[in-house]
């Protein structure tokens, strides 16, 4: 089921200036897919060889100073290693994951529980950029009126009257006062009740005590983070860690949000879900027709992988094998990382960005009611309002983006009953699908799961 916001409103951003692109047609891919498959599904559709350059591109890791380039360049040698073997980076063994895990009670409570203590990017800066602005999120089974005051400040709240619970906001938009649609309890952008029907009969009321409860947040990158209780601290930077200046050097916080699926129900754990976005040996085969690649593409899985605490980055090289062997041979002084390599961040417990094109993916995922229900919220980070010379304008990449999740959905589905209906004792996750076991080792260390095993 998707639910969309229909009159959703997005604002313009300051504009990077475009690079030219060279070869961009080569990147027909949208979302982690064009990351995954821009090359190694090169030769299955006709491209050429050797270095690809995805012409604009936000900066991998935002290269300034000696430092940061050295890190990126770091990064860089793990993708021309990668690609010159034709071998990913690789875990040391199989792990198992019993089928338990996705529908066990216990389980659940407990990742919810994270849910509700960690800072959530409920949206993205950009969807209230102005004044009065203000967006309706479902999290984690809770509604959040997320809005923009008169001083520029954003602020978080439990979408619930304070009189008997119903919700006074609802979609997104701009709006200095929301009433409750059941007795007209009125709401301005700082929470504050500031009116009600029959105010005389309240006259010894202090409508000061009877503002919507406000929710921890904090604007940072480009995004409105939010703990879902009420009485918790919320410090982003520590929540991210060593990735909190990497994050910040994408630059989400110039770029425009273009959604393309606003709210999606899944029948599926919300883990089988995260595990689709951790690899890309899954997208000829779901998305040959959408990005017109041949099933039988090879080398799908050519990635490189790292954990940071509950974190998981994945990426890898935008060039084939013989780009990766021209790259060994030319001078590193030469090499362009932020051309050159993509990168995806599966942020714990459920944000997704990703490198795409000339800007970001931005996605959500959240548990639902119960272990068979999620919700994926997916969309578009882009700096400009028009697309480079020879590339899909953002709206395009948006609606490609929305084919192409319509298309996993369907198998996210077939997973979750499989995933609890089967009568196996577990699934099985390869050596070369680490960025999944990252996930769900970092995951355990922040639960206490312990049903892990490894072959």
């Amino acid at each position: 089921m998707i639910e969309r916001c229909e009159h959703h409103v997005v604002h313009d951003f300051v504009a990077y200036p475009a690079r030219p692109p060279v070869l961009g047609p080569i990147l027909r891919l949208v979302g982690v897919c064009a990351t995954v498959l821009a090359v190694h599904g090169a030769h299955a559709t006709g491209a050429p060889s050797g270095p690809v350059s995805v012409g604009y591109a936000p900066l991998v890791l935002g290269i300034g100073d000696p430092m940061e380039r050295e890190a990126a360049l770091g990064l860089m040698r793990r993708a021309v290693d990668v690609g010159v073997n034709v071998w990913p980076e690789m875990a040391e063994r199989h792990m198992e994951v019993p089928l338990d895990y996705f529908s066990d009670p216990a389980t659940f409570a407990k990742e919810k529980a994270l849910y509700e203590r960690s800072p959530l990017a409920l949206i993205a800066s950009s969807e209230i950029a102005n004044a009065n602005d203000f967006v309706v999120r479902n999290a984690v089974g809770r509604s959040v009126l997320v809005t923009r005051d008169e001083d520029g400040r954003a602020h978080a709240y439990l979408n619930y009257c304070r009189h008997r619970g119903a919700e006074p906001a609802h979609g997104c938009g701009n709006a200095r006062r929301f009433t409750c649609p059941y007795h007209g309890w009125v709401y301005d952008p700082k929470g504050a009740l500031v009116g009600l029907p029959l105010r005389d009969r309240h006259d010894n009321l202090d409508l000061g005590n009877y503002g919507l409860v406000e929710l921890p947040s904090e604007e940072r990158h480009g995004f409105v983070w939010v703990v879902l209780q009420r009485d918790l601290p919320i410090d982003v930077a520590a929540h991210l860690g060593a990735l909190d200046d990497e994050i910040g050097r994408l630059g989400c916080d110039k770029m425009r949000y273009y959604p393309s699926h606003e709210e999606a129900r899944i029948d599926a754990n919300w883990k089988a879900v995260a595990e689709g976005l951790l690899e890309g040996i899954h997208v000829p085969i779901v998305h040959a027709q959408t990005f017109n690649l041949n099933p039988q593409a090879a080398n799908v899985d050519l990635a490189y992988y790292d954990g940071f605490g509950p974190h998981v980055r994945w990426g890898l090289g935008l060039f084939d094998h013989d780009g990766a062997t021209q790259l060994r041979a030319t001078p590193e002084a030469e090499w362009k990382p932020d051309e050159a390599i993509g990168n995806i961040w599966l942020l714990s417990p459920g944000l997704l960005l990703a490198n795409e094109l000339y800007g970001i993916i931005y996605a959500t995922l959240t548990p639902g009611s119960h272990p068979g229900e999620s919700f994926f919220r997916y969309g578009w980070l882009s700096p400009v309002s028009e697309a480079p010379a020879g590339m899909p304008s953002p709206e395009q990449l948006a609606d490609r983006a929305r084919r192409a999740v319509y298309e996993d959905l369907a198998v996210w589905e077939g997973c979750g009953r499989g995933l609890a209906k089967g009568q196996h004792s577990h699934e099985l996750i390869g050596r070369n699908e680490k960025g999944l076991q990252l996930f769900h080792e970092g995951l355990a260390r922040e639960t206490g799961y312990t049903g892990l095993r490894y072959v």
